[in-house]
């Protein structure tokens, strides 16, 4: 096992984003946050906040950097948010990430939101991306510098 590992690293030493997945044992696309749309989360029009869809988003990317990362790491930005369908009561929805890529101090987490709705004969449809984007995090040593991964 040593020796194949030593080969596979070996063999692998240009990408660097998968040498960290084969040591650390990460999979790289997870289910990170499920849950249900209550009404008070819930606008004036009967749709969901984008904001709290996008809280949701952080905090489901935030679990994945922690699964990564032991330091703490802050949300730097958020790219190609695309919001699809609206999201309404009673849906229940699931959070995938998915690392992109893995730098030296930060790292690029897809974020895809995903919904079952209940239909008129109380039956679940099927599962629906309805808004996706992009989260950046940086690691942090303390609150000013950025640390190694």
């Amino acid at each position: 096992v040593i020796f194949l590992f030593k080969k596979v690293k070996k063999t692998l030493e240009k990408d660097e984003l998968l040498i960290k997945e084969i040591i650390r044992g990460i999979n790289m696309r997870t289910l990170s946050v499920k849950g249900r749309v209550y009404p008070t989360d819930l606008n004036h029009n009967g749709g969901v906040f984008g904001g709290w869809i996008m809280g949701k988003m952080d905090k489901a990317a935030s679990i994945s950097v922690d699964e990564i990362i032991k330091c703490a790491a802050v949300t730097v930005s958020v790219t190609d948010l695309h919001f699809k369908y609206p999201v309404s009561n009673g849906d229940i929805f699931y959070i995938y990430t998915e690392i992109l890529h893995i730098g030296y101090s930060s790292i690029l987490i897809n974020v895809d939101f995903k919904i079952r709705s209940i239909d008129e004969e109380d039956e679940l449809s099927e599962l629906k991306s309805v808004v996706d984007a992009k989260f950046k995090f940086v690691a942090l040593k303390n609150k000013k510098n950025s640390c190694h991964l």
